[in-house]
C-alpha cells in the first residue's frame, strides 16, 4: 500500500465509530440526500452530491479495511483506489459545508457530514491537504501562532485596541476571578473586529464580570472544522482550559461563531476524550438572561427583519428557539424565513468554502437558494449569530442585489441587540454605562494600568516595534473600513499617532 494511503487508511481506522461504520454500511443508494443539498440543487454536478464523497470513502474502507475488500483486492476482483484516486477526489470534500442538511432526508437517517469530518482528518493525517496552500497556511499559523489567519497577538489587540481607545471604551485584560473568560475567534476579530467591539460594550453597560486574555487570540475552530486536524485541535482545547484555569474564571463564554458553538457543546469531548472542564454558555443565551431580568435595557428596533438559521448552532447543536427569542425580544417586526430552524439553507461557506478562494465562483451560484429565502421575506435586514454566516450573506446579498447600495443588510445578532440597547441607554441617558466593564470599577491606578485595554495599549507603546504596528494598523483594510464608519475616530488616531512619533523622537534624542 502506498505511503499516502497507508495513513489514511490509519486515520479512518483510528477515528471510525460504531456509528461510522452503520453510515457507510446502511446507505441504500436512494439518493434522496442530494434534494436537500443546496450544492447539488444548483449545479446538477453528480460529484457535488452527497453520496459522491460517501461512496469514495465507502470503497476504500470496504477495500483496505474489510476482510472481503483485502481478499478480493489481493486477487484483482476489487478496485483498489490509490493516492492518485485521493487526490482527485480531495477537492469535493472541501466544496461542501459539512452543515448535515443531506441527514435530515436520509430515510435511514444517516450522518453525510459525518462521512465528510472523517475524510479530512484522514486528509490531514496523509499529510495531502496541506497540498492545498489556504489549508497548508491555516495549519501553519496555527502550529506556530497560535491565530489561523496568521495574525499576531499584538496584532489582534493592537487593532482592537485601537478601535475601543477611539470610541472610549475599556476592556478587562487578565483579570483573575472573572466570572467569564470572553476568547474571539479568529474570523471575528481578523474579518469584523470593528463590528465585534460592539460585544464588550453589551457586556460592560449589563455589568458582565469578563475578562479576555492576550494569550489565547483564537478558538481553534479552522483548525477543528475546517481542517480536521485533531492534534492542534486537542492543544488549541487544552491551551484555552489551562488559561482559564490559571486567570480562575467560572465559565467560558462561547461568542457568535457557529463551528465554536459545535466544537464546545459536542466535538470537544471527542477530541480531548471527555467533557471540557468548564461550564459552557452561549453569549447569545447570556444577553437573553440580560434582558429578561432587566440588567439590559433594550427598545426593539423598528425594520422588517428575518433570521438566518447557522447549520452548527440550530440544527447541529439545538439552539433555534432560543435564538428566537432573543431576536423577538429586541426586534419589533421578526420574518421567518421559508423553511427555516434545522431545515434552513446554509449559507454556503462555513467549515471551509468561504475560506477557500478557488470556491468563491462556485459557493455564490449555490447561495442563489438563500438569496432567493432572503427575497422572499421581504425584510430590510438579515442577522443572524455566526460570523461566518454573516460575512456569507452580506456577499450574498450584495452578488444578487439585495443590499441597498454601500449599506450593510447582513447584521451579528449581537448588532441587533446592541441597536436595541444603545436606543433604550440613550432614552435614559445612560449611554456611558457602555464604557466601563464591572471588572475595571474601583480599581487603584496601578490595577487599571495593568489590566485595562488603554493600558495595555500604553504597555505596547514602550515596546521599540510599536510604530511598525502602527504603520501596519494605518494600511490595515478593517482599519480603514472602522475609519470611513467612525470618520471622528480618525481625529483621535492621527493624535495617538503623532504622541507616539514624538515620544520615539525624544528617546532618540536622548540617545
Amino acid at each position: 500500500m502506498e505511503r499516502e494511503m497507508q495513513l489514511f487508511v490509519d486515520s479512518l481506522k483510528r477515528n471510525l465509530t460504531a456509528e461510522d461504520i452503520v453510515n457507510l454500511e446502511a446507505c441504500i443508494g436512494c439518493k434522496n440526500c442530494g434534494e436537500a443539498c443546496a450544492w447539488y440543487l444548483t449545479t446538477g454536478d453528480e460529484k457535488l452530491h452527497p453520496t459522491y464523497k460517501t461512496d469514495f470513502i465507502r470503497k476504500i474502507y470496504k477495500r483496505y479495511m474489510t476482510l472481503e475488500g483485502k481478499i478480493k483486492g489481493a486477487l484483482g476482483l476489487m478496485e483498489t483506489p490509490t493516492v492518485k484516486d485521493l487526490r482527485e477526489n480531495m477537492e469535493y470534500f472541501w466544496k461542501c459545508t459539512a452543515c448535515g442538511r443531506c441527514t435530515l432526508a436520509c430515510p435511514q437517517g444517516l450522518s453525510t457530514r459525518r462521512i465528510v469530518r472523517l475524510a479530512r482528518a484522514a486528509y490531514s493525517d496523509a499529510g495531502l491537504s496541506e497540498e492545498n496552500p489556504t489549508i497548508k497556511s491555516i495549519v501553519e499559523n496555527t502550529r506556530n501562532l497560535r491565530h489561523s489567519f496568521g495574525l499576531t497577538r499584538e496584532q489582534v489587540f493592537g487593532r482592537v485596541g485601537l478601535f475601543l481607545y477611539t470610541d472610549g471604551t475599556e476592556l478587562p485584560v487578565e483579570v483573575k476571578g472573572a466570572e467569564y473568560l470572553f476568547v474571539c475567534p479568529a474570523a471575528g476579530n481578523t474579518k469584523i473586529p470593528d463590528y465585534g467591539i460592539k460585544l464588550p460594550k453589551i457586556l460592560n453597560a449589563a455589568g458582565v464580570s469578563y475578562t479576555v486574555s492576550p494569550r489565547v487570540i483564537d478558538t481553534g475552530t479552522e483548525i477543528d472544522h475546517i481542517v480536521v486536524h485533531h492534534e492542534l485541535s486537542k492543544q488549541m482545547l487544552l491551551e484555552w482550559e489551562a488559561e482559564a484555569e490559571r486567570l480562575g474564571v467560572q465559565k467560558v463564554l462561547v461568542v457568535e461563531c457557529g463551528c465554536d458553538v459545535r466544537t464546545l457543546y459536542v466535538e470537544a469531548t471527542e477530541t480531548l476524550g471527555r467533557p471540557f472542564k468548564f461550564p459552557i454558555v452561549s453569549v447569545d443565551s447570556l444577553m437573553l438572561e440580560l434582558i429578561k431580568s432587566g440588567k439590559l435595557p433594550v427598545e426593539k428596533i423598528k425594520q422588517k427583519i428575518t433570521m438566518h438559521d447557522p447549520c452548527y448552532v440550530t440544527r447541529l447543536a439545538g439552539m433555534g428557539e432560543m435564538e428566537r427569542e432573543l431576536l423577538r425580544s429586541v426586534a419589533e417586526n421578526f420574518v421567518e424565513m421559508t423553511p427555516n430552524r434545522e431545515y434552513n439553507y446554509c449559507c454556503n461557506a462555513g467549515s471551509g468554502p468561504m475560506r477557500l478562494p478557488e470556491n468563491t465562483e462556485l459557493r455564490r451560484k449555490v447561495s442563489k437558494i438563500k438569496a432567493e429565502q432572503i427575497k422572499n421575506t421581504g425584510a430590510e435586514l438579515v442577522t443572524t449569530p455566526c460570523a461566518v454566516c454573516m460575512l456569507s450573506i452580506e456577499d450574498t446579498c450584495k452578488v444578487y442585489g439585495l443590499a441597498p447600495e454601500n449599506k450593510r443588510m447582513s447584521l451579528m445578532m449581537f448588532e441587533v441587540v446592541y441597536e436595541a440597547m444603545v436606543k433604550a441607554l440613550e432614552k435614559r441617558g445612560e449611554l456611558d454605562r457602555m464604557r466601563m466593564p464591572a471588572e475595571l470599577k474601583g480599581r487603584d491606578e496601578e490595577f487599571f494600568m495593568k489590566h485595562s485595554i488603554s493600558g495595555i495599549m500604553a504597555q505596547m507603546m514602550q515596546n521599540p516595534d510599536f510604530p511598525k504596528l502602527m504603520e501596519w494598523l494605518e494600511g490595515d483594510e478593517i482599519v480603514q473600513r472602522y475609519f470611513r464608519d467612525n470618520p471622528h475616530a480618525f481625529e483621535k488616531m492621527q493624535e495617538l499617532k503623532q504622541m507616539i512619533e514624538k515620544k520615539f523622537k525624544q528617546e532618540v534624542k536622548a540617545r
